[in-house]
């Protein structure tokens, strides 16, 4: 079975495994039904929802009740590279798109997942989060510019002056 991470809050993360034609989220079985290449019923009891996703590599963006998430395949071999390749507070753009808002500004001290600005991508917007505890440092990008897979969105440093603690 693959395992994957689904990551719509910073208070918790869930664990989400393909199981023939549902999925086990938290050991929970859910139906999955695709309507369209990007639209999807999701059936868990009684209740029927309506999701909108678009894949990306090895993710999967997700957009429920007007709130994203994203959802990461696990893969054990690769998962030391991409935390170093994300670390050190810089927030890469995991696909194309436009900067909608900012929600911090340089100069502020932030904590590892506090909300730094919103991006939207084929109509579906996400929020990126700092990496790390510190200042927010750089913002490469103003609202309503576009930006590029890859581009660095933002970048927090360690707070030396506070001894890294916000």
């Amino acid at each position: 079975m693959t395992t994957y991470s689904i990551q719509g809050s910073a208070e918790r993360n869930h664990q989400a495994r393909k199981h023939g034609a549902d999925v086990l989220v938290d050991d929970i079985r859910v139906s999955v039904l695709a309507l369209s290449p990007q639209s999807f019923n999701v059936k868990q009891s009684l209740k029927l929802k309506k999701i909108h996703a678009v894949v990306h590599g090895d993710s999967v963006y997700v957009q429920l009740h007007g709130r994203a998430s994203r959802i990461d395949r696990i893969d054990p071999a690769r998962t030391q590279a991409g935390t170093a390749a994300n670390g050190g507070g810089v927030c890469l753009a995991p696909m194309p798109g436009v900067v909608v808002s900012w929600l911090t500004l340089p100069g502020q001290l932030v904590k590892t997942g506090t909300p730094l600005l919103v991006i939207e991508s084929m109509k579906l917007q996400m929020t990126i989060e700092a990496t790390q505890d510190g200042v927010l440092q750089d913002l490469p990008f103003s609202e309503g510019q576009t930006f590029q897979r890859g581009a660095t969105l933002a970048r927090v440093s360690p707070d030396s002056q506070n001894g890294a603690s916000v």
